[in-house]
């Protein structure tokens, strides 16, 4: 399959999931949102060929083969479903889903379909945590022991992002669920969770607004995570810092920064070359060449479930005071 069609359905965040599809040649982009303002303008914006009143006609279209949907969380599952059932690729917005039940329905409904699940997780495609993971497996650190990651902002959530029935939870479930997954990338597979949450800023939220975990890796390492929407100043914060014997590297303001006793000419802090890139553009594309190519994406429906029991095991571990040991 070399020309797709992909509908992208929400254009609040999956408006620039329609500007990454409307570059590309190999892609027919439609579109599906409720907000016909939205989807006027996006028209006159993009190389769209088609639109979409809901979610049921573009799966009913033959010129549709993979739909792209940013949508609140309580979605995610139902409508992966109804793709599975009619054939389409999917790809949903991070998290996968609000409960690994949900993810597991997904995941045995695309396998039996034989569709693409891809969740979008596009700091999996981030430059410095990916030349970071590069270092690390390379020994240039030594015996990684220590990996920290940060996800730390202000926001102002409103609508379903209030009600913790929908959304699964609060900060860490949505937008903090990016530090997770590079907390995996960097330290590899959790086995344990210790978590405390809160919520002291945003006080409108059912979920918390800030969460703190520690985490146990299964090689022995430990990892620090903070996530939070309630941050108004940030204070000098690298992105993630991973600490090893032989060296530490560390993302901010979007460059890498290395320090090794085992590399050359990085016996001091140094920035590290890493590539400019469009992490959403580089998203969809990936999704867009495993339909083509039939590949499993690397963030695979296996990977997003991965991302969210690590998610599900905080808020155990913080309502009760527990650490938590992983698989649930």
């Amino acid at each position: 399959m070399s020309q797709i069609g992909v509908c992208v359905i929400g254009l609040g965040m999956g408006r620039g999931h329609a500007n990454a599809y409307s570059a590309r040649p190999d892609v027919d982009l439609y579109l599906c949102d409720l907000n016909r303002d939205r989807v006027r303008q996006a028209q006159g914006e993009l190389d769209v060929k088609g639109t979409f009143a809901s979610i049921g006609r573009a799966l009913a279209s033959e010129k549709v083969q993979a739909l792209d949907a940013a949508l609140p969380h309580h979605l995610h599952c139902p409508v992966a479903l109804k793709a599975a059932a009619a054939g389409k690729h999917f790809m949903t917005e991070k998290p996968m889903a609000r409960s690994l039940r949900e993810a597991d329905r997904m995941i045995e409904a695309a396998d039996k379909a034989g569709i693409v699940l891809m969740v979008g997780e596009n700091q999996r495609f981030m430059p410095t945590a990916v030349k970071a993971q590069e270092l690390i497996r390379s020994g240039a650190l030594g015996d990684v022991f220590l990996v920290q990651v940060t996800e730390l902002w202000h926001a102002k959530p409103g609508g379903w992002r209030l009600v913790k029935k929908q959304m699964g939870g609060g900060n860490l479930i949505d937008s903090g669920i990016h530090a997770v997954d590079t907390l995996r990338l960097l330290g590899g597979e959790v086995v344990s969770v210790s978590s405390q949450n809160t919520r002291r800023v945003l006080l409108d939220l059912d979920g918390e607004d800030t969460n703190a975990a520690l985490v146990g890796f299964a090689g022995g390492a430990m990892g620090m995570l903070a996530t939070s929407w309630a941050v108004r100043h940030s204070a000098p914060n690298p992105h993630f810092a991973v600490f090893g014997t032989e060296g530490t590297c560390w993302a901010a303001g979007g460059q890498l920064f290395l320090q090794s006793t085992k590399l050359p000419g990085h016996e001091k802090p140094a920035v590290y070359p890493t590539e400019s890139l469009d992490t959403v553009a580089a998203e969809c594309a990936h999704f867009v060449e495993c339909i083509q190519s039939g590949r499993s994406p690397i963030m695979s429906g296996l990977e997003g479930r991965r991302d969210l029991e690590v998610v599900l095991a905080a808020y155990k571990s913080a309502q009760t005071g527990r650490t938590v040991k992983l698989p649930l």
